[in-house]
């Protein structure tokens, strides 16, 4: 049974776009990466599974900003071998892999200078359940797409179906129902707003209901090519360029 992982994009603008390219999820070609943060999330996250991602309390109104099938999960090192173009310090991929010593992280990867997580990339990959890329299936109409100022606003019907699912923080689950959720917060619990993350059973529901909202033909999708960050940055290789720091 698949499950469906629903999150909040915090580096999101409030014009719906991420920042830069190295901000997970990055849509590269015809597909969506997911790579570090989200550490309470990725361990249990598997092929076949779905991820949603909302957007941040920056953006009114709320709106999801994608949904996307999980088609492989594999680790860094894989990563780093099949995908040079979302290296960092421009990519999401923030680390390499090496022979190294000691206990891992540092004993199979070192980071990437100038990449993020510069300061806390052991800690994000701090046991090996943490070292998973996720690679997304292709585009499909709406699906495995940015869809940013596009996508689907949370209204009183999505919101019923988010307080359903259970919600999880850093220490695990906290409740089986995210009822403290609001259309201005929908993702709550108590007064906690940050780093938290919803799980539901039922991700096909939560895509038709996405669906009815969309009304795109596969034939009729221009509207949807919404400006993304570039993994070609001015000054070629991006060294010496700072990043913002990846929001987890």
């Amino acid at each position: 049974m698949a499950t469906g992982f629903i999150y909040v994009v915090t580096t999101v603008t409030k014009d719906y776009l991420q920042r830069e390219f190295c901000n997970v999820p990055t849509e590269w070609r015809d597909r969506l990466y997911f790579g570090p943060c989200k550490r309470p999330m990725r361990p249990k996250m598997k092929c076949r599974d779905y991820v949603f991602g909302i957007s941040p309390s920056n953006t009114n109104p709320r709106r999801i900003l994608f949904a996307a099938k999980i088609e492989d999960r594999i680790t860094f090192k894989d990563a780093y071998e099949r995908f040079p173009a979302l290296h960092g310090p421009q990519g999401p991929i923030h680390i390499c892999p090496v022979q190294g010593t000691g206990f891992f992280p540092t004993s199979k990867y070192r980071h990437i200078p100038g990449s993020i997580h510069e300061k806390d990339w052991q800690s994000d990959l701090a046991i090996p359940e943490l070292d998973a890329f996720f690679v997304c299936s292709k585009q499909d109409n709406w699906q495995g797409r940015w869809l940013g100022v596009h996508g689907p606003e949370i209204d009183d019907q999505i919101l019923s179906f988010l307080k359903k699912c259970s919600i999880y923080g850093a220490k695990g689950l906290l409740s089986n129902q995210n009822i403290d959720a609001t259309l201005r917060t929908p993702i709550a619990y108590g007064g906690l707003y940050r780093g938290l993350h919803l799980e539901t059973s039922q991700p096909e529901a939560l895509l038709a209901l996405m669906g009815t909202r969309m009304g795109a033909k596969p034939t009729d999708l221009d509207y949807l090519k919404v400006p993304k960050p570039s993994s070609r940055q001015s000054g070629g290789s991006g060294g010496g360029k700072s990043y913002r720091k990846c929001g987890c």
